[in-house]
């Protein structure tokens, strides 16, 4: 037998051959099944299929499914592959000589004869087998194929898929990908979904719908689905950290709901028979807060702690705290701190800072070296620290003896950060042999502070008739004594801390500390109100609690002065005394009157402010002998007697001043009691609008009767106001202004009295500005007198805040040139002996300019806007529009 291989092509033709041959056959199987594809991929690319309802899509998808799985499975049992025996075959059909068939042949005999004669037919077998060419079989590709469907059927498809391009790839994806959920209903499944960012990014809640593909998100955001269906889909969430399914959850109306927390980039899918939805969506990171120190924390006079800082946070800073810890730590604990709350100006700020002052007097590092950091959380619950600093801790400062024991005692049992021993913290009371070892003396398990603070209880209330004045001190230290004696554990013994710290202020200052108490409770509670949104029924009632322990504490205040030695209680110009309502001017009411219309109209970070004020002026205040006159009075009244009126030692100068800013102080409280006036009335005109009064229904008019009952009278009280202020312009040009301050009044000669410019002559012109002023005041007065006459209250409202304004600005001016007066004549003196107990300017018109309190008419306003917020969401049908009316009101 030749080899096949030593004749050069004839293995290429073998392998061309059978490849041909191997076509052939696929498409005499498979050509039926494969002209099915084409027709049904070719109605797919031109959008048939997609015109279709998407119920018939899917059955008509799976019915060309199933019949394209039966051809396939005829074509694969009539496939047959060609062997390499059949190539050869095809390649000697071209010869009579069969030269690849008669070259596999051997000869019969063996002799060199006929060997010689097999030799030479081999060598023409050869040439012949080199002389065969790959056949085309044309007869059988014309018998299989007569219409040359397979060059015709993928030209045409392709020409399709060009002309329709865009729409190809999910139109062919759409064919050969059916939604076979279809034929259950699949495409009736609703689903709402919607992302709740955290409540501390202050962002609104977003809904996602058909149209969205991708959207960005604070990280820790919750996505929320709702499905509406046969049967519970499941939702798909597709994270860097894997891949995570959950079936949805049935619902009591009949909806199934899933939930998922978006912590990185995900991609979520609702799956129901194949995917019914879906999203992408990115996480933004929520990076730590930041707080650092503005100022070194430093010690104030108040022996508060005051600093200075500020803190940030990409979505507001929840809380901030001053961290303190020992830099001599306990040997038992040495990681041990304390976190002390800041309070914030506001909730949710991005950028925040302030001035803060703490009192730590109490903390029972106090006194001690420690490391100070400030420590900002978010919403999230990260925190960033600051850097650490080193202050000295305050400590209060207590000169009677026993308040000084009682301090004593309390730090040694809070800085003790010993554990009681393992049998006095045990319940196990019937175990034989510890019934009095865990009953009655545990304070033999105590740690060493615990037992030292017992024994200097025992003998600081040694022979008590000898040492204590107040039984009530007395019974506290005992009462102290017990507790430490029957606790079981450190914690029931650090119970003793405002036990001992009242008794330790009982002993120092008496009455007036349980007063202070009382009002810090108060302040405390109404600014947790303020701060958490408490109902307005709440701050109402905490609003009044805070009115009676400022009341209450200013009446222990002036009792304390009395028995001090003052001979009698301040009194105000109104003849009251001071307390209470009465406190020197109607400025204390004033504030409390607008901390109270702050709170209900819920701007609470303004009235967290006030409150913080208010508290701050009631600490300072103190009541101490007067002036010249030897009455009682505040501190620091140079040249006044008790009633508030100057010194009859004073100089001329200083009285004259003294009685303008007395009038102009009579003309300014005499012009705000009108303005209240106009308000109400103008608040009445808009209540008789709303309810349709006036004739036909509508609203009077000016001229009618019964348009505006009081506008006259206001008119002619406003035409009074400004008649006074001419009066007093001329006063002042003529130099006839009175000691007293009314125009034109004689002195006690007879005659009157020098005043007017020549109390400003020192000044720079102030007299000339004073006149020039009062004058532009009245007639600002006569122009509000004449809106009033003609009704429209609304101007008059505008004209009278102006002249409020302007008097108020004047009475600031002639306060600060008595003051200048009182300074060069006495010298400089300390900021408490030129200020009244709320730190308004001495002798000077008590305006409140320190604490900024809002005007009644800005109050007003606000409550009218915030009542028609209420109004607008009862009556608001959107769900949008009153979720939107919902947050403002929340805020506000």
């Amino acid at each position: 037998m030749a080899d096949l291989r030593t004749i050069p092509g004839v293995k290429g033709r073998i392998r061309q051959t059978r490849a041909r041959l191997l076509r052939l056959a696929a498409l005499e199987a498979a050509g039926f099944a494969l002209l099915f594809l084409a027709i049904y991929a070719f109605f797919a690319v031109l959008g048939g299929l997609e015109r279709l309802p998407v119920v018939w899509q899917a059955g008509l998808s799976l019915a060309f499914l199933g019949g394209l799985a039966v051809l396939g499975v005829r074509a694969w049992r009539r496939f047959r592959v060609p062997a390499e025996g059949d190539a050869v075959v095809a390649l000697d059909a071209q010869s009579d000589l069969r030269p690849l068939s008669s070259l596999a042949d051997r000869p019969v005999t063996a002799d060199p004869g006929s060997r010689g004669l097999w030799d030479a037919h081999a060598a023409r077998l050869a040439e012949a087998a080199a002389d065969l060419r790959t056949p085309r079989f044309r007869d059988r590709w014309r018998a299989v194929d007569p219409f040359y469907l397979r060059f015709g059927a993928p030209l045409v498809l392709g020409a399709a898929i060009a002309v329709t391009w865009n729409q190809a790839p999910s139109r062919l994806q759409q064919a050969f990908a059916p939604d076979l959920g279809a034929l259950l209903g699949a495409q009736n499944l609703r689903v709402e979904a919607w992302i709740t960012p955290p409540a501390y990014s202050g962002r609104a809640p977003l809904f996602l719908d058909a149209d969205t593909s991708s959207v960005r998100v604070p990280a820790g955001s919750e996505v929320t689905l709702r499905a509406f269906g046969r049967s519970a889909p499941r939702l798909r969430v597709d994270s860097g950290t894997g891949r995570a399914d959950r079936r949805f959850q049935a619902m009591p109306d009949g909806a199934f709901e899933a939930t998922a927390v978006i912590e990185a980039d995900s991609d979520i899918s609702v799956r129901w028979w194949g995917e019914r939805a879906g999203w992408s969506i990115l996480a933004s990171p929520d990076d730590a807060p930041a707080a650092r120190f503005v100022e070194t924390p430093t010690v104030t006079p108040q022996d508060r702690t005051a600093f200075s800082w500020e803190a940030s946070d990409d979505y507001g800073v929840d809380a901030l705290f001053l961290v303190l810890r020992p830099q001599r730590p306990h040997a038992a604990a040495p990681d041990e701190e304390a976190r002390i709350p800041v309070p914030l100006p506001g909730i949710g700020e991005r950028e925040i800072g302030e001035d803060t002052e703490l009192d730590l007097t109490r903390h029972k590092w106090a006194g001690l070296d420690v490391r100070a950091r400030l420590v900002a959380v978010d919403g999230a619950g990260q925190e960033g620290a600051s850097d650490a600093v080193d202050i000295v801790l305050p400590e209060k400062l207590f000169l009677q003896p026993l308040a000084k024991a009682a301090q004593e005692i309390r730090v040694t049992v809070l800085r003790d950060p010993g554990a009681y021993d393992e049998m006095a913290t045990s319940t196990d009371a019937l175990r034989p042999g510890a019934i009095n070892v865990s009953a009655t003396q545990r304070l033999e398990m105590a740690p060493d502070g615990v037992k030292t603070a017992a024994i200097m209880l025992d003998a600081i209330t040694y022979e008590a008739p000898r040492y204590f004045d107040d039984p009530s001190v007395y019974f506290g230290l005992r009462t102290a004594r017990g507790i430490l004696a029957s606790a079981p554990d450190k914690a029931e013994a650090d119970s003793v801390d405002p036990l001992l710290w009242a008794v330790a202020m009982k002993a120092e200052y008496g009455s007036a500390a349980d007063a202070l108490r009382a009002l810090m409770a108060a302040k405390k509670a109404l600014e947790q109100a303020l701060r958490n949104g408490a109902s307005e029924d709440q701050i109402r009632r905490l609003m009044e609690a805070f009115r009676e322990a400022a009341n209450n504490y200013v009446a222990a205040k002036m009792a304390e002065a009395i028995a001090n030695g003052m001979p009698d209680a301040p009194m105000t110009e109104d003849g009251e005394a001071s307390g209470g309502q009465g406190m020197g001017s109607n400025d204390f009411e004033d504030m409390l009157n607008a901390l109270e219309d702050l709170a209900e109209t819920g701007a609470s970070d303004q009235a967290r402010q006030l409150l913080s004020d208010i508290t701050n002026m009631l600490e300072n205040l103190e009541f101490q002998q007067g002036g010249s006159g030897g009455e009682g009075g505040w501190p620091g009244m140079p040249g006044q007697s008790a009633d508030g009126e100057a010194g009859e030692d004073a100089p001329e100068e200083e009285q004259e001043l003294t009685g303008a800013l007395e009038r102009l102080s009579e003309l300014l409280r005499e012009q705000r009691e009108l303005n209240d006036d106009t308000l109400e009335a103008e608040r009445d005109e808009l209540d008789q609008r709303q309810l349709g009064q006036g004739p036909d229904g509508g609203t009077p008019s000016p001229g009618e009767p019964g348009a505006e009952p009081g506008a006259s009278s206001l008119a002619e009280r406003q035409d009074e106001l400004g008649s006074l202020a001419d009066r007093f312009a001329e006063a002042l040009e003529n130099g006839e202004l009175g000691a007293a301050g009314e125009p034109g009044e004689a002195g006690e000669g007879g005659g009157p009295e020098p005043g007017g410019e020549e109390a400003f002559a020192d000044f720079d012109g102030l007299g000339d500005q004073a006149e020039d002023t009062l004058g532009r005041i009245a007639r600002t007065q006569r122009r509000a007198a004449d809106a009033l006459a003609d009704g429209d209250l609304g101007r008059a409202r505008r004209l009278q805040d102006s002249a409020t304004r302007a008097l108020r600005d004047l009475s600031s001016e002639l306060a600060g040139a008595l003051d200048e007066l009182v300074e060069a004549r006495e010298g400089d003196g300390s900021e408490a002996e030129n200020t009244d107990p709320f730190g308004n300017p001495v002798g000077g018109v008590n305006d409140g300019d320190n604490v900024a309190i809002p005007e009644e008419a800005d109050r007003q306003r606000a409550k009218d806007i915030l009542d028609e917020l209420r109004r607008r969401y009862d009556r608001a049908e959107d769900e949008g529009e009153r979720e939107y009316l919902q947050r403002l009101l929340d805020r506000f």
